[in-house]
């Protein structure tokens, strides 16, 4: 009898250990719900600015730039275990600095009165922008489960 008493207790202690050492770790939706949070906060940022009237202004394309440059540093806080989560990190963390390296050189061609270089940061704010559905759609999909 005292053998199944001291059996069953430290079963129950082994078990309530286990589960606390499982818990402690964070789920795969709070991982995404992070990573999400910072890019829908980006995007809401970015449309504040892109809907200035003061566009022209490079001094307004600068803190857009900053903007996606902070972004990407938040973005690389965030501590993921999950290897896919960790390479839609990295995805929104390259497109965040290609976005802030493309507005960046579009501003210094505004000041300098530059058409082409202007054409060109541009055409690299398109191309910086292009995987954002993608990444989107796949980092949704794979947090959802479906």
């Amino acid at each position: 009898m005292l053998f199944l008493q001291r059996y069953f207790i430290l079963l129950t202690v082994a078990v309530s250990i286990g589960l606390l050492v499982t818990s402690c770790g964070e789920s795969k939706i709070s991982q995404c719900n992070k990573i999400i949070k910072i890019a829908n906060k980006a995007v809401s940022q970015s449309k504040s600015i892109t809907t200035s009237p003061n566009l022209n202004d490079s001094k307004v394309m600068l803190n857009a730039a900053d903007l996606m440059e902070k972004t990407s540093k938040e973005m690389e806080g965030i501590k993921v275990k999950d290897q896919k989560l960790q390479d839609y990190r990295s995805g929104f963390i390259n497109m965040y600095r290609d976005i802030s390296k493309a507005i960046r050189d579009f501003a210094v061609a505004f000041d300098k009165k530059d058409r082409k270089a202007a054409e060109a940061a541009q055409v690299n704010l398109q191309q910086a922008t292009t995987p954002e559905k993608q990444l989107v759609n796949d980092l949704n999909l794979y947090c959802t489960g479906k």
